[in-house]
């Protein structure tokens, strides 16, 4: 139709195995339970159904998985995305992001996201560095990530290849120095592999561990090291160091800053969802804490897992929070 209106589509998939230190405030579901994010993805698509018919005027320009390790979901992501396809008017160059674990990437559901079209991964490494790679990434092996990429780059085109890396991390035993020199070293190795795009994601400390948690996780599921094991935050002062180490090392790897924190290695790599967020695109949101923002309107879902399970198709029941903007 000539007066389509673009807007953006956010899908909330929320999913994390052990919470971790860089996503506070976040209506995170911890834990392993296949049951839970088989009901939980069947809410998000009773949702997109129920509310479908409102929509018939726009064109979806870019759609992004994300608000936890997305990629959790496996075949649920390709029932979601067809259904979709299927009741709203997707564009044909529509880009299709993930935010991934390379954990949840095999042979056995890489066909689920490709038949998704999912054309981004954005890999929630946090670190590129040993020495904190395992005390900021909770869910993967470190020896996977070299395996993933060569498998990721000889299948796929090398566009797809996404880092999310945590910075304003200290280092364990304090010493500034220290917690400086190990962020080099993973922004190094981050910049001089294929990826494409890479992110850097603020990190928040320990203490707020808990602050998105919505659902009992069960106990025999997470680590009991969690809170124990997690950096500090890092100084003032040591987190503008670490963020002028990052800037010079990907602008000297043909990177640019296209967004703050966000940068991309040639135009084929920034990411359109988030740019044309970041310009007051119209957005619609499905999920667990999604927000839409459309006619000069925001409106926040419940972040109340049980509530959404029970009603994700009844709009007055799910919507937390209503305002002009």
């Amino acid at each position: 139709m000539a007066n389509q209106r673009s807007v953006l589509l956010h899908i909330s998939v929320p999913f994390c195995v052990n919470p971790c230190g860089w996503r506070p405030g976040c209506p995170i579901i911890p834990g392993w339970n296949s049951s839970r994010q088989t009901a939980y993805m069947e809410a998000v698509q009773r949702e997109i159904e129920a509310n479908a018919s409102q929509f018939g005027d726009v064109q979806i320009t870019a759609v992004r998985f994300g608000g936890g390790v997305a990629s959790n979901a496996g075949e649920h992501i390709s029932h979601t995305m067809r259904l979709v396809r299927r009741l709203y008017d997707v564009a044909d160059d529509a880009p299709i992001t993930m935010r991934s674990s390379i954990s949840n990437i095999s042979g056995a559901n890489m066909p689920w996201f490709k038949r998704a079209g999912i054309q981004r991964f954005d890999f929630e490494m946090m670190s590129l560095n040993p020495a904190d790679f395992s005390l900021l990434n909770r869910n993967d092996a470190w020896a996977d990530f070299i395996i993933m990429c060569d498998y990721l780059l000889k299948t796929h085109r090398n566009e797809l290849l996404g880092l999310l890396l945590s910075w304003g991390h200290g280092a364990k035993d304090g010493n500034n120095a220290a917690s400086i020199a190990n962020f080099r070293k993973s922004v190094v190795e981050a910049a001089t592999t294929h990826a494409s795009h890479i992110r850097l994601l603020e990190y928040q400390g320990p203490e707020l561990l808990a602050a998105g948690a919505l659902a009992e996780a069960e106990p025999e599921s997470l680590s009991g090291e969690v809170a124990r094991n997690l950096l500090p935050t890092a100084s003032a002062a040591v987190k503008a160091e670490q963020l002028e180490v990052a800037r010079k090392v990907f602008l000297a790897q043909g990177f640019n800053e296209y967004l703050p924190l966000h940068f991309g290695r040639g135009s084929f790599a920034e990411d359109r969802y988030l740019a044309a967020r970041a310009r007051g695109s119209e957005l619609l949101g499905f999920g667990l804490g999604a927000q839409t923002r459309f006619d000069g309107v925001l409106s926040t879902n419940t972040s109340d897992l049980p509530l959404y399970l029970a009603h994700s198709a009844d709009f007055s029941k799910i919507t937390a929070a209503v305002q002009r903007i």
